[in-house]
């Protein structure tokens, strides 16, 4: 009986608790394996999700920030927009009290500068110093005379307002002025004084061999026009005033704000062409 191979216990059979042992072991061995790969893969999902997390946030982030920078630019672009139009509008506003402001003012500019014409007509008076240009050294003062004031009107925006005011007169030098020059300088006077209308007599001092002028004597004993242009801009509100050989040979022009040009401003321009201080001149670009 010893020798049957019914009986687990005989020679060269494996004992229970070794296969048991063994079968415990296996399946420890495949429990941590696959504990093992769930960790694995548990580490894989929490790194996925957290890469996830960061790109969701970082979209959120570049979203924000485009959104942010387009209202910026929005605001921006708005509030020039707004500036532009409240520009417009305040113009359009000041419009209509430019041009009652402008046409006030040269009406009673019109009325001073007739006062003006008239009394510089009974007196003939001599200026304080001469007119003069960049080649006069030495002349004696104007003699004024032939003055004459007159306005113009026109309709703007439905309205007759005061478009232009005219001061003309004539100024000539007490005594002859001689005007000595050379070179290119005698073409430069030519120029001046037909722009001018300044009338004039020139005399050669020196000719070269071809029998052209080298140099010469510009004789100035005539009546030399001078007028003040003033002219109303209800457009752009302002006043311009244009001159031609008032105060100096030659011609001048400046750009006044309404509110600045007035009667009192009349009065310097008069004073301007009497040749005694005045505050006007500085405004004069020649």
């Amino acid at each position: 009986m010893a020798n049957d191979p019914r009986n687990p216990s005989g020679p060269g059979a494996p004992a229970p608790d070794f296969l048991a042992g063994l079968d415990t072991f296996s399946r420890k061995i495949d429990e941590e394996q696959k504990a093992r790969e769930r960790e694995e893969a548990e580490r894989r999902r929490r790194e996925e999700e957290e890469a996830r997390r960061r790109a969701e946030a970082e979209r959120v982030r570049q979203a924000e920030v485009q959104a942010q920078r387009k209202a910026e630019a929005e605001k921006q672009g708005g509030g020039r927009r707004f500036a532009a139009l409240d520009m417009l509008r305040k113009q359009a506003a000041s419009r209509p009290a430019a041009k009652a402001l402008i046409h006030k003012n040269l009406l009673s500019a019109m009325h001073y500068l007739a006062e003006f014409a008239k009394e510089l007509n009974g007196v003939l008076p001599t200026t304080e110093r001469p007119y003069g240009f960049i080649h006069l050294h030495q002349a004696s003062p104007m003699v004024l005379s032939s003055a004459f004031a007159d306005y113009r009107l026109r309709k703007v925006d439905g309205d007759e307002v005061c478009d232009q005011v005219f001061l003309t007169y004539h100024a000539r030098y007490a005594q002859p002025a001689a005007v000595d020059v050379a070179g290119p300088d005698i073409e430069y006077c030519r120029r001046l004084f037909a722009m001018s209308r300044v009338p004039f007599e020139f005399s050669a001092l020196k000719k070269n061999d071809f029998g052209q002028a080298v140099s010469g004597r510009f004789a100035l004993s005539g009546a030399i026009p001078c007028e003040v242009h003033i002219r109303a801009d209800y457009d752009a509100p302002a006043v311009l005033i244009e001159l031609l050989n008032v105060g100096t040979i030659g011609a001048g022009r400046c750009r006044l704000a309404p509110e600045a040009f007035n009667e009192r401003f009349a009065d310097e321009i008069a004073k301007h062409a009497l040749g005694s201080q005045n505050e006007f001149a500085k405004f004069v670009t020649r």
